[in-house]
């Protein structure tokens, strides 16, 4: 594994989306450091996401205030009992798209029985709502139990006395919606980011079992931590197509049947790819250190035979001279010996008498 490098935010984003093959640099981070990369990535989500619901919150909010405008002939809240009566005496019933993608159903003259009837019904829906004299039931996409709020509650938390249409159009029309948008905006950014940061913290413990057990049947040996970081990155690309989705479908109630398989699908290919990658670099990083190690072995050979030439020579020059040396030697001697054989010549003296 290569040391662990320093990489920006959008150089990872980047790599965990086009780069597969440069998985190896994103595994060998520490682990805390690619959880704070899904921290900021989660950020983004919540805050993307958060701004397509606050939007949609608005919108409802405006059709809300349409809605009671023309259909509303009673609205009366006080000492905690709330009276709705449309331009007729039926129940109000506000079915799939035209608030909530869902159904809202308005009945304060309904009874505790007929009640839990409206609220069997919507359990069928992705969001529902009963409103009765005293109580609002509500259910979402989040929750499968209904949640039931005592309208008094309501009334003795906020202090609220009364309300009628009147006061209640104009709350809808009036400046204090922008702080109510603004604490809406950010208490669903801070839940979203909480929630949606938690699972992708375990989805990653899940899809990195899926990314160890590759790696065992590979044959390649790979730290816990180094797996745990390939599967938080695969989630990039799945969680940049889900916040794509939600927004769309917050927007246009537009649905893809089965999302959630191909979000696991693309997770895994690219946990199972990415390991198998690397598994392929290591390989073609090995037959190349064979091949240097090769090219170093004949090189040293080539190194060995170059000076064992050398000692040679230099083994057959030091005989060389010895022998001339000793030739010389010799002759020396050859002349020495003959010069000591041959007689000594008479000197020619004459003597006069």
């Amino acid at each position: 594994m290569e040391q662990e490098s320093k990489i920006s935010f959008w150089k990872k984003f980047k790599i965990s989306i086009f780069g597969l093959e440069n998985y190896q640099t994103l595994a060998v981070q520490r682990v805390g450091k690619t959880i704070g990369y899904l921290s900021i990535l989660m950020l983004i989500f919540a805050f993307l996401l958060t701004t397509a619901i606050t939007y949609r919150f608005h919108q409802s909010l405006t059709q809300v205030k349409q809605y009671i405008s023309e259909n509303i002939e009673v609205l009366n809240f006080e000492n905690g009992n709330l009276t709705i009566h449309g331009k007729t005496q039926e129940p109000i019933v506000i079915e799939e798209e035209q608030i909530l993608n869902g159904k809202i159903i308005i009945d304060t003259s309904a009874s505790e029985q007929q009640v839990q009837s409206y609220t069997e019904d919507i359990k069928s829906y992705q969001n529902g709502i009963v409103i009765s004299k005293d109580k609002v039931i509500f259910k979402n996409g989040m929750m499968s139990i209904p949640t039931t709020i005592s309208l008094v509650d309501i009334a003795n938390q906020y202090h609220i006395v009364k309300v009628d249409k009147q006061m209640l159009l104009n709350f809808l029309s009036g400046s204090s919606l922008i702080g109510i948008y603004a604490l809406f905006f950010i208490v669903m950014a801070i839940y979203l980011f909480i929630i949606y940061l938690a699972t992708a913290l375990l989805d990653a413990i899940l899809y990195a079992i899926l990314g160890h057990i590759t790696a065992l049947f590979s044959g390649l040996r790979l730290r816990y931590g180094a797996v745990y970081n390939i599967a938080i990155h695969s989630l990039t690309l799945p969680i940049v197509l889900n916040l794509i989705y939600m927004i769309v479908n917050i927007l246009t109630g537009y649905t893809i049947s089965y999302f959630s398989i191909m979000y696991t699908a693309i997770t895994s290919i690219y946990v199972i790819t990415s390991i198998l990658m690397i598994k392929s670099d290591i390989i073609k990083k090995q037959i190349e250190l064979s091949k240097i190690m090769e090219e170093q072995e004949k090189v040293r050979q080539e190194l060995e035979r170059k000076e064992q030439e050398k000692k040679e020579a230099e083994e057959k020059e030091r005989l060389r001279k010895e022998d001339e040396k000793k030739r010389k030697e010799e002759k020396q001697k050859e002349k020495e010996e003959k010069k000591k054989d041959s007689p000594e010549p008479q000197a020619n003296i004459r003597v006069d008498s």
